[in-house]
Parts: C-alpha cells; structure tokens; sequence
C-alpha cells in the first residue's frame, strides 16, 4: 500500500521530518509528502527545495487524501491539531508532549481508539541504537541492579518562549529513564527547581533508583547525554554519537560499538509508518500518559527560587 503523509509545522524539527521522509521514500513506498506550514517565508522556501505545500492545515486532509500526519508545531497547538486530525481519520505521529495537560493527552489517546488510528508521539530516543543496545544489557544482567540515572540536556538555543524546558527536554530524560527502568513509573518527585528555561528534577522510581535530570535553553554549552550505574558498572551515553558508548568497570573504560547506520528519527517514522507491523518500539500511550502527568506536575510545582520537596506522584 503506498502512502500519502504530510508534515504540519516545518521550523527546525519539521524539516528534519521532510528529510528523514525523502529518504525513506522508497522503502515505505510513500507517494506523496506535503509540507503543510503557515509561514509564508518557510512555505517559499519549501516550495524553491521542491517540496509540495499546503498552508490551509484545515483542508489538507481532504485535498490531499492525507493517510498519516506528523505535526511538529508549538507544543500549545499540540493538542488541538492532533484532535482534527484524529477525527478527520488519519494517523498522527504528535510531537512530544501530546499536550501539556494530562487531561487534554488523555482525550487524545481515546480518540485514537475511538477512530481506530495510530496515535504516537516525538519520543525519538528510544530509536537511539546506543540506547537500544544498553537496554539490551540491562536486561540481560549485564549491568547489575540499576541505582541511579542522570541525564542532561543542555542547548544553546533560546527554544520556544511558549514552552517550559521540562515540557520540551527533560520529557525526554524522563522517557529514557522509563525505558531503561523497565516501564516502571516514578514514585515521587523527590525535588524540582530552577525556572522555566533552566531545570533540575529529582525523581524516585521503584527499589530506590534515583534519576536525577537537567535541562536548560540559553546555555553556555550544548550537552546531551545522559549516565546510569548499575552495581556491576557505569554506562555513559552522549546522545549525540549514534556508533558508541562507554562502559565503564573495575576502573576500565570500555568502548561499546553499535551499528548506528540509521538515525534516531529514521528508526520512529519507520515505526510510525508500518501500519501493519505487530511489533513497536514506541512509548506505549500508558507510559506516555503517565510521562506527561510526571512532568505537569513538576512544572506547576516548579518554583523561580527554592526547592519544593517530597511530592507523592499519584498512582
């Protein structure tokens, strides 16, 4: 069956969807991609790049006979497009979060059942291959019991100034530490401070694993990794090297190689894209759901000065 799919917003991310499509093209026998943006100027340029455009995101569906959308917009219109276009009847791949709010998430997740259509969202370092490879080792032992993780995302850029840095990044940290943690959920918010552009959240899981995590625009520096130590070793993992990590144990360093041919986003359009496949990789939209509660909660506790302290997550 050949596919027909559309990008919605084609800023900064949305435009690495359009690449990432083009070169998938052949392989999921996708037929036609239209970039779908409101901006006159990206919409030019989409235009000179070859690309065919649409800038009417209520008629697109219809007009283009749309199968799948992936709506890479502000995270406040989240929600409202992946509601239209879940009950126009297409498949959506939803930049993370789905929506800030637990509640308007949760609406999404049931319209997606109700309509039949896969409903997935922008976790994209799940499909990291350093990642993939060191939950296979987690799982097999290799590490041990697992005892803390910390993760850092640092960027240089100013981001969005209508998004939350928990909202935008450590939703992110939070879904790896899922992942590695075997979908267990955390228990606790044992600490959350800093603003708006600049956070550290403190997190208890299960049999008193800690992941403590760090995001922030406007930094100094872009870092993007994150560390996890389990009793029989250390593993370090820099996001941005897709063919190797570092173990480390007894006092060695340890180069681990993976197979890192395909990026991160390749690996969740393909997911995203193969309607008729029984296995995933992605969140499922429990775990999604329980992610974003996570972070809502963090953020409305999140003072500009201060800590707030010991705030039991609902179960």
């Amino acid at each position: 069956m050949s596919l027909r799919v559309a990008v919605v917003g084609c800023g900064r991310w949305g435009s690495h969807h359009l690449a990432a499509l083009v070169r998938l093209q052949d392989q999921l026998n996708i037929e036609h991609i239209v970039a779908c943006d409101n901006d006159q100027n990206v919409a030019q340029s989409l235009r000179l790049s070859g690309f065919c455009v649409h800038e009417n995101v209520e008629s697109l569906v219809d007009e283009h006979q749309i199968d799948a959308v992936i709506v890479a917009t502000p995270n406040n219109t989240h929600y409202t497009l992946g509601k239209m276009f879940l009950e126009q009847g297409v498949h959506a791949l939803v930049e993370k979060p789905l929506s800030v709010d637990h509640n308007l998430a949760s609406s999404l997740v049931s319209i997606s059942v109700e309509k039949g259509k896969i409903l997935k969202t922008g976790f994209l370092l799940r499909f990291h291959p350093c990642v993939q490879d060191l939950h296979s080792r987690i799982r097999s032992g290799e590490l041990g019991a697992i005892e803390r993780i910390r993760y850092r995302r640092l960027s240089t850029r100013e981001g969005d100034p209508n998004s939350n840095c928990l909202d935008s990044l450590a939703i992110h940290g939070l879904d790896i530490a899922t992942l590695l943690l075997s979908e267990q959920s955390p228990m606790a918010i044992s600490s959350v401070r800093g603003n708006e552009r600049h956070s550290q959240l403190s997190l208890e899981f299960p049999y008193q694993v800690e992941v403590e995590i760090e995001v922030g625009w406007g930094r100094e520096h872009n870092v993007a990794e994150f560390s996890l130590r389990g009793s029989n070793g250390v593993a370090l993992v820099r996001l941005n090297q897709h063919d190797s990590y570092t173990i480390l144990r007894d006092g060695n360093e340890v180069p681990v190689l993976v197979d890192g041919g395909q990026a991160p986003l390749d690996g969740q359009l393909l997911d995203f894209l193969s309607f008729d496949s029984k296995t995933t990789s992605s969140a499922s939209t429990g775990s999604i759901l329980r992610t974003i509660d996570c972070i809502e909660q963090a953020r409305l506790k999140l003072a500009s000065q201060g800590v707030k302290t010991a705030r039991e997550l609902k179960r």
